[in-house]
């Protein structure tokens, strides 16, 4: 995606603010229960429901309608699941999921002890706009903390796209500004395919620049936005943190040039001490432009980050000093395209899956990627496309549960181990992605309604839920 663009005015109803904001997923957050399988599933003589001890926090559904107004979304709860409410022949219907919040601008993030869930909103001001954090509580939807920044003297039809993420250990939530600002760029002709005579269209020019601004989670202060100096980057970053530091990944634009080729930018990883905006340094980040591949900071608190689903990117969080390494099992060049996912675990080890070709692997970092487990899998029938979340991993991680295949359907469980298939639920249904919850309980998603269906870690099912959301994640 290029920042720098012109734009022809000739249809005033779609406007750039507007498309970007679709793009990256304008859309609606709600909050389910989360369901204690084992109260859920037993006999007729449990007490427990949705909300009983099982239920340690709720489940964040993100994703888009079709009818959102751009951009926004909202935050929503479902009600409870009252135990004489189950059906023997089939799994209870819960309540549809309610609104409880608006407005949420980009994807919410989880804290690392996954506990609060960061929202952010932008707000139209006379003058600029106004960024607003607000932490929730996940167990109670309360809001525990909030606080505003403004951005200031911006022309209209400025958008701004913002990235929060959570520094571990610390009270510390940055968040990474990308401001677009639109420039007049003279006129543009264009042939008019109705009347087939050439028009004169007045054409714009966006560029794009980076700030930085600090949320404290204890005192609430919010601080910033603190401008870089990078004017003519692209809009897009890979942002990660950890104790110290706030890392950055940027892409200068292609400037015109009189020879051809012009060779790519090559993009920049720049480390921001926690609360600055000056970099303590920068360095070449090569391969991919940033822009939504999978990234994590390791325990050593340098980052990784995938490059082309076929290696890890290691950066070293002192020097910057940058290391590759290739994950064999998925390092297939001709894989059907799938939503690749990278995720650090507790122990250390990172946790990899490329449902394109049916793999999944546990890697250690510490040990240059060493793979500790390989799991194959049949590849699902929605490998790409929202949600990314094809394939998880149990609490213990002992065992693999991933959507069927174009012809199984349903889902499937794997020992982690062996790689042994240990159970599958199918009745024809197809699933675009799964996701274990913290109660033990899985959330299988479907395109229609009802969309999410929860699942015992033995798979079978016990409450389905309907929304209006295409969903795109689940925390």
């Amino acid at each position: 995606m290029h920042t720098r663009k012109r734009h022809v005015s000739a249809r005033p109803e779609f406007s750039r603010r507007t498309l970007i904001a679709g793009g990256i997923g304008a859309g609606a957050l709600i909050a389910l229960p989360q369901l204690a399988s084992k109260a859920v599933a037993a006999a007729d003589g449990a007490t427990g429901g949705a909300t009983g001890s099982g239920a340690t926090r709720y489940a964040f559904i993100y994703g888009t309608t079709g009818t959102a107004p751009s951009p926004g979304g909202s935050l929503a709860t479902s009600g409870t699941l009252a135990p004489s409410a189950r059906k023997p022949s089939g799994p209870t219907a819960l309540p549809a999921a309610v609104p409880v919040a608006s407005r949420v601008a980009t994807p919410p993030v989880v804290s690392p002890d996954q506990a609060t869930a960061a929202l952010v909103t932008i707000d139209d001001i006379g003058g600029g706009r106004r960024v607003t954090l607000a932490l929730v509580d996940m167990a109670t939807l309360k809001t525990v903390r909030q606080n505003s920044i403004t951005v200031t003297g911006i022309p209209d039809g400025t958008n701004i796209l913002a990235t929060p993420v959570f520094a571990p250990g610390t009270s510390v939530v940055p968040v990474v500004l990308a401001i677009t600002v639109p420039k007049p760029a003279g006129q543009m002709r264009k042939f008019d395919a109705a009347t087939g005579a050439m028009r004169t269209h007045p054409a714009t020019s966006y560029v794009s620049q980076h700030a930085l601004a600090y949320f404290d989670t204890s005192s609430g202060a919010f601080t910033g936005p603190h401008y870089l100096r990078d004017e003519g980057t692209l809009a897009l970053t890979t942002v990660a943190a950890n104790g110290t530091d706030l890392f950055v990944i940027t892409t200068q634009e292609s400037r015109a040039a009189a020879r051809r080729p012009v060779k790519p930018p090559v993009s920049q990883l720049h480390a921001y001490p926690l609360g600055e905006a000056k970099a303590r340094f920068s360095t070449p980040a090569f391969g991919p432009w940033p822009g939504g591949e999978p990234v994590v900071t390791l325990p050593s608190g340098d980052i990784a980050r995938m490059l082309s689903g076929r290696a890890v990117q290691v950066f070293n969080a002192k020097n910057g000093d940058t290391a590759q390494h290739a994950i064999a099992p998925i390092d297939v060049t001709r894989a059907k395209p799938s939503a690749i996912t990278m995720q650090a675990r507790h122990d250390g080890t990172v946790f990899i899956t490329k449902p394109g070709i049916g793999k999944a692997v546990i890697a250690d970092p510490a040990r240059d990627f060493r793979i500790m487990h390989e799991i194959t899998y049949p590849v699902p029938a929605k490998p790409l496309g929202a949600p990314w979340s094809k394939a998880v991993l149990s609490g213990d991680a002992s065992t693999l549960y991933v959507t069927g295949s174009a012809t199984a359907g349903g889902l499937a469980a794997y020992d982690v181990k062996t790689g042994d298939l240990t159970g599958a639920y199918s009745h024809g249904h197809v699933y675009a992605g799964v996701f274990a919850m913290p109660s033990g309980s899985l959330l299988a998603v479907s395109a229609a309604n009802p969309r999410l269906t929860y699942f015992s870690p033995e798979l079978s099912p016990l409450a389905v839920a309907s929304t209006d959301l295409h969903v795109a994640n689940v925390y």
